[in-house]
């Protein structure tokens, strides 16, 4: 079925969040990769991680110093729970309007890609208020350049050493481990291996697991001013030299972990892993010619990205005009309130997102959300779509009726922005047998050719 006969809608649908109404230039993928970044006026405004995690330690003192004082603990921890709350939900409503006001919407779904790649998860609830943080500080700025600096920058985050507890990690043969009988923590080195670097069924084994955690214990945070965010603390590292996947490393310090992390970054396994995750990501299948090149591409340039971005957007298989993969839920909401121009506030957007099972950087694992079409397309997972989709086009065309506009007029301008006059033959029957405008442009984002990109 030809969903998408035109490469301006291939773009859109298939590596964007779809076409914003209103919206007059539009930029291909590729053109994209040359553009400077947009960064929506609320991401801008965030408090930075530093600010964050002062806040944090301030707080950590307060309570000690209150302990024994219930009174004054039960209202710290009222106090303490609106931060988190507040902190959260402004991270979400800037990523939400981020997404549905972009006109690059590659570059907000590689970026995206990546935040998911290196997935943090407010299940725990301490990380609420660094939700975002990981995305903004690391992925928006590193996203176009090198693996290498992304995985570093994000391996040191304050966001992940807590997610992962790694501030916890203390070397056995530190200073510190041999004085408090601690030991390490492997859920950090466990991750970057398996998640990050070469994958599941990587060359790796559970001694290059203890090797890497050892490289990076001591890598820990800082809650104080000045300076607060990643710390080398190298009382509690681990002395000597280890062996990662056959390679010593004699480093002392921080340089250790620096430089597993680089080896990492550039192995083969490593290019295979990401390359496949990109390729099923975008286009829902690992080509083998095509993944060959990608994976040469990324080995040559040292673990430069455009090359390998290049290479996927200009692919035969990227540009072919079928459905090739179902849109995740967080991915059709945006593409629904763009298509339509429609606002959500910060509750209604975070409501909506709960509602369809995506709630903004809660995946409940490091693993992040999964990126298989069963995941998503289930009769459940359907059926709350559909009510999201109702509620979605009463409002479209409530608003339309309140500034004078015809609501026949709403369904043909939001087709139009969409599909211009190749909207599918099997939808147009559908929707000439819907008995209201709300209904039409509910079915509209209910349809197959809009459900899959």
């Amino acid at each position: 079925m030809n969903y998408y006969p035109t490469s301006k809608i291939v773009g859109e649908q298939r590596f964007g969040f779809g076409p914003r109404l209103g919206q007059t230039a539009y930029y291909s993928p590729l053109e994209q990769l040359d553009k400077k970044p947009f960064i929506h006026q609320s991401i801008q405004a965030l408090p930075t991680t530093e600010s964050i995690l002062i806040t944090v330690g301030e707080n950590r003192e307060q309570r000690k110093k209150a302990k024994g004082d219930e009174q004054q603990m039960q209202a710290m921890k009222k106090e303490a729970q609106s931060f988190l709350r507040t902190h959260y939900r402004r991270q979400a409503q800037a990523r939400h309007l981020q997404s549905v006001e972009t006109p690059y919407g590659f570059q907000e779904r590689i970026i995206q890609f990546w935040s998911n790649h290196f997935a943090i998860s407010v299940d725990n609830r301490k990380l609420m208020p660094l939700a975002a943080s990981i995305e903004n500080d690391v992925i928006r700025q590193h996203w176009n350049g090198n693996f290498s600096d992304m995985l570093m920058a994000s391996s040191k985050h304050p966001a992940m050493l807590l997610y992962l507890d790694n501030q916890l990690s203390i070397g056995p043969n530190s200073k510190v481990g041999k004085r408090r009988d601690k030991g390490l923590n492997e859920n950090l080195a466990r991750e970057i291996l398996e998640l990050h670097t070469l994958g599941v069924d990587g060359s790796y084994t559970q001694q290059d697991v203890i090797a890497l955690a050892k490289a990076i214990s001591g890598w820990g945070i800082k809650f104080q001013s000045p300076n607060a965010g990643f710390r080398f603390a190298n009382n509690l590292h681990e002395p000597g030299s280890i062996i990662l996947l056959g390679k010593p490393y004699s480093q002392s310090g921080i340089s250790q972990g620096e430089s597993c992390l680089g080896a990492l970054a550039i192995h083969k396994d490593t290019a295979k892993h990401l390359v496949d995750k990109l390729c099923q990501h975008f286009i829902g299948e690992m080509p083998k010619d095509l993944s060959e090149q990608m994976v040469a591409a990324y080995l040559k340039g040292n673990g430069d990205l455009l090359p390998v971005y290049r290479l996927l957007l200009g692919s035969t298989e990227a540009n072919q005009p079928k459905p090739n993969r179902f849109r995740p839920p967080k991915e059709w909401l945006f593409a629904v309130l763009r298509s339509a121009d429609i606002p959500l506030n910060d509750k209604q957007a975070l409501n909506t997102l709960n509602t369809l099972g995506q709630p903004p950087f809660k995946p409940g694992s490091p693993a992040g959300w999964s990126d298989q079409d069963r995941d998503y397309n289930s009769p459940s997972a359907l059926t709350q779509r559909m009510q999201v989709a109702n509620r979605l086009a009463s409002i479209a065309i409530k608003s339309a009726k309140a500034s004078g506009t015809k609501p026949k007029a709403v369904v043909d301008d939001v087709i139009a922005a969409l599909y211009g006059d190749a909207i599918d033959e099997h939808t147009q029957i559908v929707l000439s047998k819907a008995d209201s405008a709300a209904m039409q442009l509910s079915l509209l984002w209910l349809s197959p050719q809009f459900q899959y990109r």
